[in-house]
């Protein structure tokens, strides 16, 4: 995995978005702190949902019932309306 201050990377972001589209991580430090990571965005779409279904097992386990996301969205529209009122 690359490792860029954001000074170095400001003229490599072209290269840093192609090793991204080619799966390759860039990690983006300030102050020798790492900040931001270059990421190809299937591989963080991928990621998210591996997360949301691992959070849901976890739920699941500790007898937790997730809210599938129509109900809430449903939940979110009731509850809006009834602070307009």
């Amino acid at each position: 995995m690359a490792v860029y201050s954001i000074s170095e990377a400001r003229p490599k972001l072209g290269d840093i978005v192609r090793r991204a589209a080619a799966h390759q991580q860039t990690v983006i430090t300030d102050h020798d702190r790492p900040i931001a990571l270059v990421v190809n965005f299937n591989d963080w779409e991928d990621m998210e949902d591996t997360i949301a279904a691992l959070r849901n097992q976890i739920a699941r386990a500790e007898g937790v019932r997730p809210v599938e996301h129509e109900e809430a969205k449903r939940m979110l529209r009731e509850a809006a309306a009834q602070a307009a009122r």
